[in-house]
């Protein structure tokens, strides 16, 4: 992985600026925003020398450029995890005739990543496409990137990129509306006016390859409900269950009034530990034993319950029983699966047996697992 750039002004001046900042003592809030204005200003000065750190993986070279410039950056862990090579990823920085800020958001957008501010440092974060892509960047993906970070727009050839819309028909061409925005947005590098305008019009992107695949809300959300998650939850009540898996997939939950009323007492606390399931997966179980339902919206998802007329047409005997495993089945060679709710009236009797006497084990091994 190589990354090249260029800044400017006195690297002394900002090395003396920073060191204030780290000398200052972290107490009251207003010592705190004191020292955030101080690494802002730092940010904003120039290097007049130039400033050039040979590839090596990505730690080390913030170290590198943490000596020469005296600004502490701190890596989010998905910012390394996300990279092409993790930690190995290789990063070359040239700092020369720009400010050392937006030097340093050219080095990062090009690999997908943003900075924040936070007290004495800088916080190198995944940024917002990066967070909807989810994964690991490729070698392509990056290069995309870096095109993006380097340039306006208007400067780019069509034939760097292609671009792919998935979003619902209707309206206006939807190539005909972006080109239309980007020419009408304030001056910035393309990756800017890309992430501002798609937001504008109520899209988002991500890198796919060479490919800038434009797609709807609502299509993201079903995305995050299909990433891998680890769950171990213990007595937790079904509504902070489910806010806390929207959390973590950064999505939001919408209860209907009443929704959770008529749950049954015995299923108004979980216990569920699992690991590598999806929150889509969650939501099944939830809905296979409880009775809600849920559907995709904008933001997130709306949880319901069935009408009491249709719960109360059904006898006891008619109404499902409570789901106890989900088959996972493959579908191609692709990864694809198709999940089979199983309930519990269609285990046969010495399928339940075994459950019933390996089920503890098991609960007992997950929770080990997930102990750090």
């Amino acid at each position: 992985m190589h990354t090249q750039l260029m800044g400017t002004q006195r690297r002394q001046r900002l090395t003396r600026v920073v060191a204030v900042v780290l000398g200052l003592s972290a107490g009251a809030a207003a010592a705190a925003q004191g020292m955030r204005d101080l690494v802002e200003a730092a940010l904003d000065q120039k290097i007049a020398q130039r400033l050039e750190i040979s590839e090596r993986p990505i730690h080390e070279a913030l170290r590198e450029l943490e000596k020469s410039t005296g600004l502490r950056c701190e890596l989010h862990p998905l910012a390394v995890e996300w990279m092409p090579y993790g930690e190995q990823t290789r990063l070359a920085i040239v700092i020369e005739d720009v400010t050392v800020r937006r030097a340093l958001e050219r080095i990062f957008g090009g690999l997908g990543l943003t900075l924040r501010v936070g007290d004495d440092r800088v916080l190198v974060e995944p940024s917002p496409a990066l967070d909807r892509l989810g994964r690991r960047l490729t070698v392509e993906e990056v290069g995309l990137l870096q095109k993006l970070a380097g340039r306006p727009w208007s400067e780019l050839e069509p034939d760097e990129f292609v671009i792919e819309f998935r979003l619902p028909p209707g309206g206006e061409s939807p190539q005909e509306l972006l080109e239309q925005a980007m020419r009408a947005g304030p001056p910035a590098d393309a990756l800017t006016q890309l992430e501002g305008v798609t937001q504008r019009l109520g899209w988002l992107w991500v890198p796919a390859g060479k490919t800038i695949t434009i797609y709807s809300r609502a299509e993201d959300v079903q995305q995050r409900l299909d990433r891998p998650v680890d769950v171990s939850y213990q007595r937790i009540s079904l509504d902070q269950l489910l806010l806390d898996l929207a959390k973590r997939i950064d999505i939001t939950v919408h209860f209907e009034p009443g929704a959770l009323r008529d749950v049954a007492a015995r299923d108004r606390h979980v216990d569920l530990i699992q690991r590598g399931t999806t929150v889509r997966q969650v939501l099944e179980l939830i809905v296979g034993n409880t009775g809600l339902w849920y559907e995709v919206v904008e933001d997130g998802i709306v949880v319901g319950a069935r009408p009491l007329a249709d719960a109360g047409a059904e006898s006891a005997s008619e109404q499902p029983q409570r789901v106890v495993a989900i088959l996972r089945v493959p579908v191609g060679t692709d990864g694809t699966t198709i999940d089979f709710l199983i309930r519990a009236d269609e285990l046969p009797a010495e399928f339940k047996a075994l459950r019933d006497r390996k089920m503890p084990q098991v609960i007992e091994e997950l929770r080990k697992q997930s102990t750090p």
